[in-house]
């Protein structure tokens, strides 16, 4: 049986259907409309919902809240219907699974309100889960990685690497990070706004 894996947490939101061996079909998009208007034409050229899947895998961020939301409101659905799981689990782990042979890799998003995040990992593996650092402390910050990496332009971040939905079908289920209690929320490291 197959996953099905959503990754919406940049501007470059992707699906990926597959499991930790193959990788059946990926698509990625970008463009000027958001994710919530991309995502449901790009399942449907998956077919979904015709296929029966083992489980949904969801990437929660940091990132992107809103696109975040799109794929998890999605993969809910989904998952209704076919009455399988859904998993999630930091987006930063795909960016990690790219990297994995960098030594000190340090993963960053723009958290706005003039903050980052940032997720640490060491040869492939999480040293510290994603924590918020000030915007104007971000170059010096990147420079305690062998490598810092960013899916959107940040000062002192040169090289972009984005979350991909196939990254995620490859990590092992043995990885502490994965999120299995309902509802599944984005990270999201401080009290809302509205909640002031």
């Amino acid at each position: 049986m197959l996953d099905l894996a959503l990754e919406t947490s940049s501007s470059l939101g992707s699906i990926a259907l597959g499991n930790d061996k193959v990788v059946v079909q990926s698509i990625d998009f970008k463009g000027p409309q958001r994710h919530s208007a991309a995502l449901f034409p790009a399942l449907a050229r998956l077919g979904i919902p015709r296929l029966k899947l083992r489980r949904i895998i969801v990437g929660l961020g940091p990132g992107s809240f809103s696109g975040i939301r799109v794929s998890l409101a999605a993969a809910q659905g989904i998952a209704l219907v076919q009455n399988v799981p859904v998993v999630g689990i930091s987006s930063a782990y795909s960016v990690a699974w790219q990297c994995r042979d960098i030594e000190r890799l340090g993963v960053f998003a723009d958290a706005k309100r003039r903050e980052a995040f940032c997720t640490a990992f060491r040869s492939g593996e999480l040293e510290r889960a994603a924590y918020l650092i000030p915007m104007a402390e971000i170059e010096a910050h990147a420079g305690q990685f062998t490598q810092a990496v960013s899916a959107e332009p940040l000062p002192g971040v040169t090289k972009r690497v984005y979350p991909r939905a196939q990254d995620l079908l490859a990590l092992p289920d043995t990885l502490s990070g994965w999120v299995r209690e309902q509802p599944l929320e984005p990270i999201y490291l401080r009290e809302p706004v509205s909640a002031k």
